[in-house]
């Protein structure tokens, strides 16, 4: 399984796909712009589906890394 790491000698330390210098951020950019896995795999051929999930899952459970917190009412 793909995993995501963070090392502060790349990316200032900012969460990437491991093995690449991929930030999480840019694969939440494009889901939150409607974009699909074919979509990101266009632009990042060399990405699984496993390595998008892993960026995926990273961002549902750390949201506030991203802000995407839910909204107070």
């Amino acid at each position: 399984m793909a995993k995501i790491v963070q090392t502060q000698e790349i990316l200032g330390g900012k969460p990437r796909i491991e093995g690449t210098r991929i930030p999480v951020g840019i694969v939440v950019s494009y889901f939150l712009q409607g974009y699909t896995y074919h979509d990101i795999k266009r632009d990042y051929p060399h990405l699984t589906d496993d390595q998008i999930d892993a960026a995926r899952d990273y961002v549902l459970k750390h949201p506030q890394k991203f802000n995407l917190e839910p909204e107070k009412a």
